[in-house]
């Protein structure tokens, strides 16, 4: 990794060499974020700044194998579906605008003759898409769970055999999960818990459904390989922007039959837009060696963090079932409303404290890549 080229053009600049300050005489997309991307704690990705996204878009404009959409056909996008779909070991994929669209759309396609869905009562789908299943296509959540990252297979058995029973056939056509779980602080699902839901629900033929918006993440941090997750599910929802830095966007991918024509359903639901080359070109360009990348990002936290504790700063702790999300203890007493406006001030950006249970709940990524570690540990003692 290339030595960080801090800012030293004013005494000002030299007191904060985290700032998105850029550097205009640079294009090359590695040299725009070695010497201009802000460290960050409180995102899964880089948190590009606009100006930055920006430069780097035109950049990435200029490559051989740019060329724009329309309406989500043709250009670089079906090159990018197709490697997406690889990756995840699915036949199609087909870019969708958001999320919340792409799961919403997956349900459609598994609960066409049977309107009953079993979800995670924390999950995305339930509790952050507005009811969109069901007001909008009129497919019923069962939720299970309760506050937990999931439910059991006990549970779900339970459950299955519950609604068999009904004076009306309901049958269920999809099971969803989401890991890891954003309400509980991105605590994953043990890979053998899933293997069991799966086998289970699939026994009863119900189909299977991945949200698998942060699963690069989840991967990384369970040892798994992802091809390992997919094979279990029938579809698989990918976010573009948590890991790989697009404005926006995801991927839904699955069986050839599954996806094909759903750019009809995409529009239906006023995801047409005119073009999303601005999401594709970025989300491909960090797509490309994103694993790697993430490995280096995981050893320089952990050189962070054993630095911090050194120093009898912060003591750093992992999750039970964590993937990213760390909780950082004072070793000292520390005014931690300043400390965070110290870091701040310097172009760190760092969650708020947790009065609960006295702690800083941050988050590791691959912004980590981009900076001089001996520096970051420096401005943490200067704000303390």
């Amino acid at each position: 990794m290339k030595r960080r080229n801090f800012i030293t053009n004013s005494t000002a600049a030299m007191a904060m060499p985290f700032l998105p300050k850029i550097d205009m005489s640079y294009k090359d997309p590695e040299d725009l974020l070695q010497k201009n991307l802000p460290l960050n704690f409180t995102r899964d990705g880089l948190d590009l700044p606009p100006t930055l996204y920006a430069l780097l878009l035109e950049e990435l404009t200029q490559q051989p194998d740019f060329a724009p959409d329309s309406y989500g056909l043709g250009g670089m996008i079906h090159d990018f579906e197709a490697k997406v779909a690889e990756k995840l070991g699915k036949e199609k994929a087909i870019f969708i605008p958001t999320g919340t669209l792409a799961n919403h759309i997956a349900f459609r396609q598994h609960c066409r003759n049977a309107k009953r869905a079993i979800v995670q009562y924390q999950s995305h789908v339930n509790r952050d898409s507005g009811d969109c299943v069901t007001n909008l296509s009129g497919i019923n959540l069962l939720t299970l769970g309760g506050k937990n990252v999931t439910f059991t297979k006990e549970e779900l058995l339970e459950a299955i055999e519950d609604n068999a029973h009904g004076k009306v056939k309901t049958p269920i056509g999809v099971l969803s999960l989401e890991t890891p779980v954003r309400r509980n602080h991105l605590r994953r699902i043990p890979f053998d818990k899933i293997e069991e839901i799966t086998t289970l629900a699939k026994s009863h033929g119900i189909a299977l459904h991945l949200d698998g918006a942060r699963l690069f993440i989840d991967a990384a941090f369970s040892g798994r390989k992802v091809k390992d997750y997919t094979r279990l599910f029938d579809t698989v929802y990918l976010s573009l922007y948590k890991s790989f830095n697009s404005i926006s966007g995801a991927i839904l991918a699955g069986d050839a039959d599954l996806i094909k024509g759903l750019h009809n359903e995409r529009r239906m639901f006023g995801g047409g837009l005119p073009s999303s080359w601005g999401q594709i070109a970025i989300a491909n360009y960090f797509f490309d060696g994103y694993e790697v990348r993430y490995q280096k990002a995981k050893a320089l936290f952990t050189t962070l963090t054993h630095a911090l504790e050194s120093k009898n700063l912060f003591q750093v702790k992992a999750l039970k079932n964590g993937s990213n999300v760390h909780q950082m203890f004072p070793l000292r007493e520390i005014n931690p409303v300043q400390f965070r406006n110290k870091l701040l001030q310097k172009g760190i950006k760092f969650p708020k404290w947790n009065e609960v249970t006295g702690c800083f709940y941050i988050k590791m990524n691959d912004s980590l890549v981009y900076q001089d570690i001996g520096e970051v540990v420096r401005v943490f003692e200067g704000a303390v």
